[in-house]
């Protein structure tokens, strides 16, 4: 007789322990994938996304380095821009964020409470950190330069830098915005970039920066086409560059747009250089105060020798009586010469034209020429 011999069935639980093993692989090998591509899509999105600054390129908001609301509205820059200006502050530099944070504070304030700007004058400043610094932005005109807000972009960097260079990552932080400016259409592909001393009588950016500017591959050397493009064939010599002292009290607003130009001499010496204008400029601020008695120069402009046109009491303040017993004409803007007028004629008649330009001269002005009396 056969014996049948019993074959006992496979415990559960060993079959059970032999499966699970597999079965984790696998599921891990599906979170590593979803892992993996998650993943890369986030560093695609960084690096693609048409947010993101350029590599490299720390900016700071107004929010971040604290400052002031501006004090009044100003107009908006038509984008793209085409022309950027390199400034210095001719302040002390900073290397690290909180000393460039005091820097800003510091320029936000000078330029609001002793010139009377509505905000800090520059668009952008970079400073010693490498990073750069919101003033007005991308959006908003500049004070920067007399006639050229309009039609650039200001980037000052922090210091004064006549005897010493600024840093690499200073330089580079500079290049790296205005890549992003190009990235954003902010500016012009084909932008040009100039010195601030090319269109107004000033050292900044600084003999250093300015030989540094010039290996640049858009540094522009004639400044032609920019002083034509704003009509600016005049040049400004504001206030703090000839070293104006504020006026003993606040000055009579002038009613805009002007109704009346009235051309006067200075009865002076004539100047060539502007050193010599200079003098010339403050010395006629020191008497009108000192001897005569006005609040301030007494003129609105002052056309002189170098060619230049020198700020007295600017485009908003009324000048006072000529003469005693006239009372004060805040609807006439007076423009003097520094030696015979019949060499700055030209001078002060584009003075008035470009002031009608920009509508502070009424198109139907009438011009009083007092110059030639004696």
């Amino acid at each position: 007789m056969q014996k049948t011999v019993a074959v006992a069935p496979p415990e559960e639980p060993e079959t059970v322990i032999k499966r699970f093993p597999r079965e984790l692989l696998y599921l891990c090998a599906i979170l590593l994938m979803l892992v993996a591509l998650v993943a890369g899509y986030c560093f695609w999105a960084m690096t693609h996304s048409t947010s993101s600054p350029n590599k490299g390129l720390h900016i700071l908001d107004r929010s971040e380095w604290q400052g002031e609301p501006p004090s009044g509205k100003y107009p908006h820059l038509k984008l793209p821009v085409s022309n950027v200006i390199i400034h210095h502050t001719a302040t002390e530099g900073c290397e690290q964020e909180d000393v460039c944070i005091y820097r800003m504070q510091i320029i936000q304030a000078y330029h609001m409470k002793s010139l009377g700007w509505v905000d800090i004058g520059y668009n952008f400043l970079v400073g010693g950190d490498g990073q750069v610094y919101v003033g007005r932005g991308w959006h908003i005109r500049g004070q920067h330069a007399n006639g050229y807000g309009a039609i650039s972009i200001s980037i000052a960097f922090i210091g004064t830098f006549v005897n010493v260079e600024p840093s690499t990552r200073q330089i580079e932080a500079a290049k790296r915005l205005m890549d992003e400016g190009v990235r954003l259409h902010r500016l012009h592909p084909d932008y040009h970039i100039y010195a601030h001393r090319q269109v107004s009588p000033t050292e900044s950016p600084g003999q250093k920066l300015f030989e540094l500017m010039k290996k640049w591959p858009r540094f522009t050397p004639d400044a032609t086409s920019l002083r034509l493009l704003s009509n600016a064939t005049l040049k400004f010599v504001t206030r703090p560059y000839w070293l104006a002292q504020p006026p003993t009290v606040p000055l009579t607003p002038l009613e805009l747009p002007i109704q009346i130009v009235r051309f006067v001499s200075t009865n002076t010496q004539s100047c060539s250089t502007q050193a010599e204008c200079v003098f010339r400029v403050r010395l006629l601020q020191s008497f009108h105060i000192e001897s005569i008695g006005y609040k301030d120069i007494n003129y609105n402009f002052v056309a002189a020798g170098d060619g230049h046109i020198y700020e007295g009491r600017g485009w908003n303040h009324s000048c006072e009586p000529l003469k005693k017993g006239d009372g004060p004409d805040p609807k006439e803007l007076v423009v003097a010469f520094v030696g015979p007028s019949s060499s700055n004629k030209k001078l002060a008649l584009d003075l008035i034209l470009q002031g009608i330009k920009l509508g502070h001269i009424s198109k139907d002005y009438s011009l009083i020429d007092d110059s030639e009396k004696s």
